[in-house]
């Protein structure tokens, strides 16, 4: 029994990582940004977001590499094209701050979160890709603990 629980779940997080590959910010995880030695890329599924709401949570950070947050900040735009709901908020023209919740896929929510600290002296840039059954509130609750 306990074999089949981890194979559905090693499944599930295979489909989970799929559907964010379908998206143009697909092609930003992985090896196009693993060269730079400055990223971090995280992958979590399963057990790990227990009590979360979340079944998936992917992210990418960048430190000290601003040249980066316009093709970054351009793809997350494209696939915020088709949210069901955002949020962005602009300094100096650039995006700073971006907000998509997509349209639900397999009954599971799916947002994309954006930060280029560059524009207020920071120097980081963050992307996450996140699915589950979190409303938008208990997303926001999330990110506010981090």
């Amino acid at each position: 029994m306990k074999k089949i629980i981890i194979l559905l779940t090693l499944i599930y997080a295979v489909t989970a990582a799929s559907a964010q590959n379908s998206l143009n910010i697909g092609k930003l995880f992985g090896d196009k940004y693993r060269q730079n030695e400055n990223t971090t890329e995280t992958i979590i599924s399963g057990d790990a977001l227990k009590g979360t709401g979340l079944d998936f949570y992917r992210s990418l950070v960048i430190n000290g590499s601003p040249e980066l947050a316009d093709e970054i900040s351009a793809t997350v735009v494209k696939d915020g094209n088709d949210a069901v709901s955002r949020e962005v908020k602009y300094i100096d023209g650039k995006i700073y701050y971006a907000r998509f919740m997509l349209k639900p896929e397999r009954k599971s929510n799916r947002y994309i979160l954006f930060l280029n600290t560059h524009l207020k002296g920071g120097n980081r840039i963050m992307l996450l890709y996140m699915t589950g059954k979190a409303d938008l509130e208990e997303i926001k609750k999330l990110i506010n603990k981090q």
